[in-house]
């Protein structure tokens, strides 16, 4: 039953943390606008492939990783620094009208959606939280195979969040399609955000 409670947990707090806009579900939403369903269905399962190895590295050096809080530190600067680039990227990037969807391989897309999601640094220290909290109630996570169904969990529920966003955009093209035009802007303020976020919360940490 253990098992079945870790797997559930993933999914749960996987999903929770997916569904506000961020790094992937909006690259994953975008591509779809760009080249289509399929293709956003593709960057979604290799991001949740990058879910299920950060979930699993947290869990895994859960120990470790509590105890030095220069690890720490050192992965919320590095992600505030990367949303800081792609937030002027966006913000800067020439508007582009919607080409037709592009004939590329599914490989291309899915390992894009690993690039994409390898980028967001923010699910380890999330993920860190999520074990200390778990560890206070009674999973010790001392055996592999409860870190295992964790991280299936975690990513199966970021992967069900992020095709949400890929039907979203489905939808968005369909019914408001004059919105598309200010992608680029509405990532470049979100990624910009998210940055000033990283940066208030190192500081306030310390």
């Amino acid at each position: 039953m253990n098992l079945l409670h870790l797997f559930l947990f993933g999914v749960i707090f996987s999903a929770l943390g997916a569904i506000p806009p961020g790094l992937i579900n909006l690259a994953a939403a975008v591509r779809t606008i760009t080249r289509g369903y399929r293709a956003g269905l593709m960057v979604s399962l290799g991001a949740g492939v990058i879910q299920l190895f950060y979930t699993f590295i947290s869990v895994y050096f859960i120990d470790i990783i509590i105890r030095n809080a220069i690890i720490t530190e050192t992965i919320n600067w590095i992600a505030g620094i990367i949303f800081l680039g792609l937030g002027l990227f966006y913000v800067f990037k020439k508007v582009k009208k919607i080409q037709p969807v592009e004939n590329t391989s599914d490989s291309k897309h899915f390992g894009y959606g690993i690039v994409v999601a390898a980028m967001n640094f923010l699910i380890i220290p999330t993920w860190i939280f999520v074990a200390v909290w778990l560890k206070g109630n009674g999973y010790d996570f001392t055996h592999f195979r409860e870190i295992l169904f964790i991280s299936l969990g975690s990513a199966l529920g970021a992967i069900f969040v992020f095709i949400g966003y890929v039907r979203m955009s489905r939808h968005i093209i369909q019914k408001m399609s004059r919105i598309i035009k200010y992608t680029n802007r509405f990532l470049g303020v979100i990624f910009l955000s998210l940055a000033a976020y990283q940066v208030l919360r190192i500081f306030y940490l310390r």
